[in-house]
């Protein structure tokens, strides 16, 4: 399994995503299987109103430009028998071959079925992962074995059994997220956001 890729757009004088564009994107991200027509009715519960035509035509041109990597499929893990969500820390110790040991440990990860994400990191750890396994004699397995065949690499290894709450994302700009900082304080109280009420204060 596989979570679907981020967006990276590299050139903004090229390639310019509008507000539309993020709705059509957000609710491919929700569901790839959405036909044009059931994004019509989606986008005008939004208060956006197009044609199917006009969505196709968007949608065909974020495929060309790369913005729509592809297309994937969320599951529910406990039914394919993957409910164990472990997140693993690293942090690297330097032997004289730790770069080529390094490459090791990544042609792993990137082969291992039940790594779902592995990074580099800054600050007090150096690498992060997720993996999934059908139970917990499978992880800790795995984990004997990581341990043992990196061990000359790895300072510190911990791991984390997850209860996941929320998993997915979506796009947004910075009035997006402007909008929900500001929904929250308000709903919270905005004395728990005094640098908010300050810039708000600023910006008039």
């Amino acid at each position: 399994m596989t979570m679907t890729q981020p967006v990276t757009v590299k050139n903004q004088k090229e390639i310019v995503i509008d507000n539309i564009d993020r709705q059509i994107l957000n609710l491919l991200i929700a569901n790839a299987r959405d036909s044009t027509r059931t994004i019509v009715k989606k986008l005008a519960d939004l208060g956006t109103n197009m044609s199917e035509r006009g969505i196709g035509k968007r949608i065909a041109r974020l495929e060309k430009l790369n913005v729509i990597h592809g297309y994937t499929t969320m599951v529910d893990l406990n039914q394919v028998n993957m409910p164990i969500l472990r997140l693993v820390t690293v942090k690297f110790t330097s032997p004289k071959d730790f770069v080529t040991r390094v490459e090791s440990m990544k042609e792993y990860l990137t082969n291992a079925p039940y790594c779902d994400f592995s990074a580099r990191t800054n600050g007090n750890i150096d690498w992060i992962e997720l993996k999934f396994f059908n139970n917990h004699q499978q992880a800790q397995q795995e984990e004997d074995l990581y341990r043992a065949w990196f061990g000359d690499i790895i300072e510190d290894y911990r791991s984390y059994d997850l209860d996941i709450h929320k998993m997915g994302w979506q796009l947004f700009d910075e009035n997006d997220f402007d909008r929900f900082i500001q929904s929250t304080c308000k709903k919270e109280g905005m004395e728990t956001c005094p640098n908010v009420k300050k810039n708000k204060s600023m910006g008039k």
